[in-house]
């Protein structure tokens, strides 16, 4: 993901699911999260936001609740992180090392 100042990629998956798998830059707020954290880590309403879940459901839910906050600029990425991987952009794993 590009470094740009005026867009936020935020992962709305629980936190196993982002320590297993995320995209690097992503911001983590969990779903249920979202409308209490939101305007600490992007108080500019004019900010173009992109929600991510697994698949994009929970993305779709999160969206929602930040454009009933005011976000106008807020989009919910089609097919989550699965289909991000499966297109072959980055993706931060966490290694298993077998015990």
């Amino acid at each position: 993901m590009d470094n740009q100042s005026n867009l936020s990629l935020i992962d709305v998956r629980e936190l196993d699911e982002w320590e297993m798998m995320h995209i690097p830059g992503a911001l983590h707020i969990p779903k249920d999260c979202i409308s209490t954290e939101i305007q600490n880590q992007i108080p500019n309403k004019e900010q173009t936001i992109y929600l991510h879940c697994r698949s994009g459901v929970r993305s779709l839910y999160a969206a929602q609740c930040l454009m009933d906050l005011g976000y106008y600029e807020v989009y919910s990425v089609d097919g989550g992180i699965m289909a991000w991987a499966m297109s072959g952009y980055p993706v931060k794993q966490e290694s298993y090392t077998p015990s």
